[in-house]
């Protein structure tokens, strides 16, 4: 079984940024080719996505009253079972409080679109 999670973010957040974001988070592997990047935690979650060249329309149903072109969009595919110890869901908090010290970026984590989970505003990071 597997869950899909998107991230969405502005312009600020580069391939470059995400990259130092997911290291800080855990990540104990990440690749980069190009404007991609792929990463794995040992929870088994993956994340994938690279810079939006085509759409820079949010997808997410509730942007939580945020309003910004889409310029990076992954998606975080939490996999189980976990092995003992790890989990998924602390890995996405994991990165969504990293990208979050990192830098700027306005940014939206939803589970398929339908309930945003994460956001990053003016006022800084928030979750449901």
């Amino acid at each position: 079984m597997s869950l899909d999670l998107c991230l969405e973010a502005d312009s600020t957040l580069t391939i470059t940024a995400l990259k130092c974001a997911v290291e800080n988070a855990g990540a104990w592997e990440i690749e980069v080719a190009g404007n991609g990047l792929s990463a794995v935690f040992a929870s088994g979650l993956r994340l994938n996505g690279g810079d939006v060249t085509d759409d820079s329309t949010i997808y997410a149903e509730n942007t939580k009253g945020l309003d910004f072109p889409v310029a990076l969009r992954c998606t975080i595919r939490l996999k189980g079972p976990e092995p003992e110890g790890e989990s998924s869901m602390e890995d996405v908090d994991k990165i969504a409080q990293s990208i979050s010290q990192s830098c700027s970026a306005f940014f939206l984590i939803s589970f398929q679109f339908e309930e945003t989970l994460y956001w990053r505003d003016a006022t800084g990071l928030h979750r449901l």
